[in-house]
């Protein structure tokens, strides 16, 4: 059988190209982990439908049977009988299953098993191997390749083959009365052809199967995934929940997204580890230099790449390398290499590297060290291509989320500063000038009524002061490093005019070059000393 199945390959017409005809022999850790992924089990699903087809085929048999009277020609009591029973044993299998919550992995076992006696039994009284029932055993190799799989499939085929041919060695060598029990006559090429046939339909029903089962498994993965994906958890959250998944479809535990703001051109790398123990995945980001973006912000040639080192091989040249173009098409003569700086920095013995694109703003690569993507990353890399596009609008939607609450929190601190400083704070002012008035004018022999209302005024100052500073640190701050040394300057010179403490702001730096986010955290740090000099220092200098 490994030579029919090898020459099974079939080429597409022009291209040269291998049509995926060769299904894995061997267990796809990668689909294995698809099947765990799937949130809901569809194997109930999948038997209430073949509960339907059994009962249709069973019962159209035996109309067909009915209509036709020289069929079965032989036996016919016994072949109405089997058959009455059988689409009986249909008819109440489905009803059971239609009431079923969950289905258990030996109730399928044992319908299968009955399934694939079924034709064996019923061909001993319609002619044997000549049976013109030959098409339950294509619906039992239909039924194992919508269940399970490839492997199943073929296995049912051997099976079915098996039973063929023990009728075809009783039916021409076999003792004399089971040759008359089967009847009919023993024709060698035919006998071969329906054998060959039921292995050519088992592969490609497996293939089909298989194709299908692993389409299906992805979009229920991928559904999985972008459902972790909430919006009210946060970018960080979203990100690690995604990774997590990353990271048990693959087996690696550890990954890089290296992304790029193409309006700002600032870089930022999200690093994730899995712990080996607990099984939680820690998130860290930080801001790429200059320097450092030739490391991670890598340049491969495709969309997606994996590239695998044997033990103990140099990493400049990578011995096993696919490359997948967005549309998911192999790219046959494509050659990369990591930079040397990257290879430095981690080891690996093989790399995913997918592209990933959130909205028209940030653009970077997702590269997993150490996947175990099996014998057919092709597949695998299609699956992610496929994620990529799905999950990239769901995390970028979180991040406008969250900035655009962000903005709307400075937009309505901006407003309640622009409240106070044209309602409270003007009201405080006027009664202060009002009490320095009636302080100058009580003067003289009211000593004591000029002591107080300087008390006041005092207290009315300080209570303008605490608004000023809460209304600076109100105020959204989105500094640059060219506004960041102003900044500071007019922030000390307006601490001088309303404090009367004496202070000066030097800085002997001509260029800064710190990120946004550094000095926003200085130019805060700033006002907030400022603020602890007024109340607490009692200073003035």
């Amino acid at each position: 059988m490994p030579s029919l199945l090898s020459a099974l390959r079939i080429r597409l017409a022009g291209s040269g190209e291998p049509l995926l005809l060769n299904p894995p022999v061997r267990r796809n850790r990668f689909l294995d982990r698809l099947r765990a992924t799937a949130m809901v089990s569809d194997a109930l699903p999948v038997e209430r439908v073949l509960a339907s087809a059994r009962a249709f085929l069973a019962v159209a048999s035996l109309f067909a049977i009915w209509l036709d009277a020289t069929e079965p020609s032989r036996f016919a009591t016994v072949a109405y009988s089997l058959f009455a029973v059988y689409a009986l044993y249909s008819l109440v299998l489905l009803a059971f299953v239609r009431q079923f919550k969950t289905v258990a992995p030996a109730f399928c076992l044992a319908v299968h098993a009955v399934d694939v006696l079924w034709p064996a039994v019923i061909s001993f009284f319609t002619t044997g191997p000549n049976s013109p029932f030959f098409i339950f055993y294509v619906f039992v190799l239909l039924e194992a390749a919508y269940r399970w799989g490839f492997l199943e499939t073929l296995e049912t085929a051997e099976a079915a083959v098996a039973l063929f041919l023990v009728q075809g060695a009783l039916m021409a060598g076999g003792p004399r009365f089971l040759r008359e029990l089967l009847g009919g006559e023993f024709e060698l090429n035919r006998f071969i052809v329906r054998g060959v046939y039921l292995l050519i339909i088992g592969y490609l029903l497996g293939y089909l199967g298989e194709q299908e089962r692993r389409l299906r498994l992805e979009d229920s993965a991928t559904a999985s995934i972008v459902g972790r994906i909430q919006t009210e958890i946060g970018l960080r959250s979203a990100l690690r929940n995604v990774l997590d998944e990353v990271f048990r479809l693959t087996g690696s535990r550890r990954a890089l997204l290296a992304v790029r703001n193409t309006r700002t051109e600032q870089a930022f790398l999200w690093e994730a580890v899995r712990d080996s123990e607990r099984r939680d995945v820690s998130l860290f980001v930080a801001e790429l230099e200059p320097s450092q973006r030739e490391t991670y912000l890598i340049n491969p040639p495709g969309q997606v790449l994996f590239a695998q080192w044997p033990g103990g091989e140099s990493r400049a040249k990578p011995r096993h390398l696919v490359v997948l173009n967005q549309d998911g098409r192999t790219l046959r003569d494509a050659a990369w290499s990591p930079p040397e700086s990257f290879i430095n920095s981690y080891p690996f013995s093989s790399l995913l590297v997918l592209q990933v694109s959130f909205g028209t703003e940030f653009t970077g690569h997702l590269q997993v060290l150490d996947p175990q993507l099996g014998d057919y990353p092709e597949n695998v890399g299609r699956f992610f291509l496929k994620l990529a596009r799905q999950a990239a609008p769901a995390i970028y939607n979180v991040f406008l989320l969250a900035r655009l609450r962000t903005r709307a929190g400075a937009i309505e601190r901006a407003r309640v500063a622009r409240e106070l400083h044209d309602g409270v704070i003007q009201s405080l002012i006027s009664l202060e000038m009002q009490i320095d008035v009636l302080r100058r004018k009580a003067d003289g022999p009211r000593e004591g009524l000029g002591m107080e209302l300087a008390r006041l005024e005092s207290l009315l100052h300080r209570e303008v002061l605490n608004l000023r500073e809460l209304m600076q640190q109100m105020k959204p701050l989105d500094l640059g490093p060219k506004q960041f040394l102003d900044f500071l300057a007019s922030t000390v010179d307006r601490f001088q005019q309303d404090t009367g403490i004496v202070a000066k702001f030097v800085c002997s730096l001509g260029d800064i070059s710190m990120p946004s986010r550094v000095c926003n955290e200085l130019a805060r740090i700033l006002q907030e000393a400022l603020v602890n000099i007024r109340k607490h220092s009692e200073a003035d200098n």
